[in-house]
């Protein structure tokens, strides 16, 4: 009988959106200097719900009924939501 152990290690996904091509080849190089594995999906295709809530709330945006917050108030956001 022969029993195989695997190890199973903890992983993290980290999802990039490269909204410049040309910045592709230069994020690539930084993954593989790090030894990191990766994929690159270029397919995605959002559905009808998602286009329809970002041109609802581009609509809200630009008829001044939404406001932008600048980074900062979303990390304070985010730290105590999360900690």
């Amino acid at each position: 009988m022969n029993i195989k152990c695997l190890s199973l290690l903890s992983m993290t996904t980290l999802t990039v959106n490269i909204v410049n091509d040309k910045d592709l080849p230069l994020m690539e190089e930084i993954l593989k200097r790090f030894g990191l594995n990766y994929q690159i999906n270029t397919d995605y295709n959002f559905s009808e719900s998602e286009i329809k809530n970002l041109l609802e709330t581009k609509q809200d945006f630009l008829e001044g009924k939404t406001t932008v917050k600048n980074w900062e108030e979303i990390e304070q956001d985010l730290n105590r939501a999360f900690g």
